[in-house]
């Protein structure tokens, strides 16, 4: 006998079901039909939980933005002290852990942003800025204490992240053309150079 399920979860599992065919076909490509054969249901049941695919997109990008605040508990702890060398490496490792071992997330903001899609801007709101954030404020702040050199704080962010992120991205979209290595040496090294830089006895200062 089938067993009912109760309504919490059948929302959770619409929601993972969601994000693996959006990851692989797009917003504009998965039709409520595909999703609703997927999962072995009515496209009524959808609509019970979801009345559109905005609404079930917006329960996406929010279940996307909790795994990354779960994730990036002990980056935030760390911001609040000032040991550059494990902030950043704590920063790289999140980074090149979510191309790992996520990359759904990687192909859904890829889709939101090309398809031009309403709520791409939320999606990038939600998971990226106040990521970002974080790591301006810390820089900004460590600038402040003379232990960088005064420079942008927002450019030097967008540096390191992508930095890494381009080692992570490069693995996704040309698997085996990048030797990834260690992640824990390949952030090692790439925190090197940036620290390197960014020291207040640096050349240029």
């Amino acid at each position: 006998m089938k067993v009912r399920m109760k309504s919490e979860e059948r929302r959770a599992s619409i929601v993972r079901e969601a994000i693996r065919l959006f990851a692989e076909t797009g917003f504009r490509g998965t039709t409520t039909r595909k999703l609703a054969a997927a999962l072995g249901v009515t496209e009524p049941v959808l609509y019970q939980h979801f009345p559109s695919k905005s609404d079930l997109y917006r329960a996406i990008i929010e279940a996307k933005a909790a795994e990354v605040t779960r994730h990036s508990g002990g980056l935030r702890e760390l911001a609040q002290g000032s040991d550059d060398r494990a902030f950043f490496s704590a920063l790289g490792e999140l980074i090149l852990h979510r191309y790992d071992e996520d990359p759904e997330l990687t192909r859904l903001l890829f889709f939101s942003a090309l398809e031009h899609h309403e709520l791409a801007e939320l999606f990038f709101e939600q998971l990226y800025v106040k990521f970002y954030r974080l790591v301006t404020g810390y820089m900004k702040r460590r600038m402040v204490e003379g232990a960088f050199r005064k420079v942008n704080p927002e450019i030097a962010a967008r540096g390191l992240i992508g930095m890494i992120s381009y080692h992570g991205l490069v693995g996704i979209l040309f698997p085996g053309r990048l030797k990834r290595g260690d992640r824990k040496r390949v952030v090692s090294e790439m925190v090197t150079v940036f620290l390197n830089g960014m020291g207040s006895h640096s050349i240029g200062k």
